[in-house]
C-alpha cells in the first residue's frame, strides 16, 4: 500500500462542551492535515504527518496521540522556541462548528523545508496538505517548496482548500496562494461554500483548473451531492444520510477516506487520469462520503474520524 503524507497544522481544539452554566472546554488533539493522517492510519492505512508542533503539554498530547493511533511522526518536528496551536470550537445546535485561533507565530507556521527527513520522497506516496500554511510568506514558500519536492519526486499531489478566513491577515487577498497551490495539485477538493467566498463561479474556476492541469476537482456541499470534474468528465454522489452533532472533522474524514482508497488501489499520479472513469472511482467517493457521515455524528476531530468497523 501506498504511503499518505500529510503536511501541515497539528493543533489543540479547544472544544466548548454544550452543557449548562460556565463554559468548559475539552482538548481535543486535531488540525486538518493531522486529521488526515490519523484518519488514514485509523483505515488500516500507512500515513506520516510533516509538520512542526511546541516542546510543550499540547505538542507532547499531539505527538502521543497520533502515534497511538498507527502514524509515522518520525518527521514530526518539535521545538522549544514557539507554543502550539490552539483552535476554541464551539457548535451550533445543529452541529456547525464557529473557530476562534490562537496561532500567532505558533510552531506549525515555523516549520521550514530543511526540517525534513532526507528520506520521506524516497518512494511514490500521496502528499497531502491544505491552505492554513499559506498565511504568510515563509510558510507559503514552505509549503509550494515541499509541493514541489512531492511532485518531483513522483508523489500524486492533493489539497484541501480547508480556507479559515480568520487565520489570514487583514489586508491579503487569499484567493491569489490558495490558486498558486491549486494550480500546483493533482487532487483539489474544496466545499462549495469556500468556492463561493473565494471565486465565484464554480464552472469558471474548475474549467481554469483542468487548464491548469489539476486532473481531478471535487466540491462538497454539506449534504447535497458531490460535484467531481476532470477532463472529458463529470459525476455527482450523493452523501451518506447522518445525523450530525460535530462537523468539525467532516471535510477530514471525507479526505483521509479517499486518500486510503487511492493508497490501496496504487493510484499514481499517472494512473488518476485513467481511475476517474473506472468504476472503483465512484466507489471510492461513496467511501470516503461514508468517513465523513461517521464524523459528524460524533463529536472532536482524532476521536471522530472512523475505522473500517466503524464503517
Amino acid at each position: 500500500m501506498m504511503k499518505v503524507i500529510a503536511f501541515g497544522e497539528a493543533l489543540i481544539d479547544m472544544l466548548a462542551l454544550p452543557k449548562p452554566g460556565q463554559r468548559k472546554f475539552l482538548e481535543q488533539p486535531g488540525g486538518a492535515p493531522a486529521n488526515v493522517a490519523v484518519g488514514v492510519a485509523k483505515l488500516g492505512g500507512h500515513a506520516m504527518f510533516v509538520g512542526q508542533v511546541g516542546k510543550d503539554m499540547f505538542g507532547d498530547l499531539l505527538v502521543r496521540s497520533m502515534s497511538g493511533y498507527g502514524v509515522d511522526t518520525s518527521a514530526l518536528h518539535q521545538t522549544p522556541a514557539a507554543m502550539t496551536a490552539l483552535a476554541f470550537v464551539s457548535l451550533a445546535p445543529d452541529g456547525e462548528r464557529s473557530f476562534a485561533f490562537y496561532r500567532n507565530r505558533s510552531a506549525d507556521l515555523l516549520y521550514r523545508v530543511e526540517y525534513l527527513p532526507d528520506s520521506v520522497f524516497d518512494s511514490p506516496a500521496i502528499f497531502h496538505c491544505g491552505s492554513n500554511t499559506l498565511t504568510d510568506d515563509e510558510i507559503l514558500n514552505t509549503t509550494l517548496d515541499l509541493m514541489q519536492q512531492a511532485r518531483e519526486a513522483g508523489c500524486l499531489v492533493s489539497f484541501d482548500v480547508n480556507y479559515r478566513h480568520n487565520l489570514w491577515p487583514n489586508g491579503t487577498t487569499p484567493a491569489e496562494p490558495i490558486w498558486d497551490a491549486m494550480a500546483a495539485s493533482d487532487l483539489v477538493k474544496l466545499s462549495r461554500e469556500e468556492l463561493e467566498a473565494l471565486y465565484g463561479d464554480e464552472q469558471t474556476l474548475v474549467q481554469q483548473l483542468l487548464d491548469a492541469g489539476v486532473k481531478l476537482v471535487l466540491i462538497t456541499d454539506g449534504g447535497n451531492p458531490l460535484n467531481a470534474y476532470w477532463a472529458g468528465g463529470n459525476a455527482q454522489v450523493a452523501p451518506i444520510a447522518a445525523d450530525m452533532i460535530d462537523s468539525t472533522a467532516a471535510g477530514d474524514a471525507f479526505v483521509a477516506g479517499l486518500l486510503h482508497q487511492m493508497a490501496a488501489q496504487g493510484i499514481t499520479r499517472d494512473k488518476l487520469e485513467s481511475w476517474v472513469n473506472d468504476q472503483t472511482f465512484e466507489e471510492a467517493l461513496t467511501y470516503a462520503c461514508r468517513c465523513g457521515a461517521v464524523a459528524v455524528s460524533r463529536y472532536g476531530a482524532f476521536d471522530a474520524l472512523p475505522t473500517v468497523e466503524d464503517l
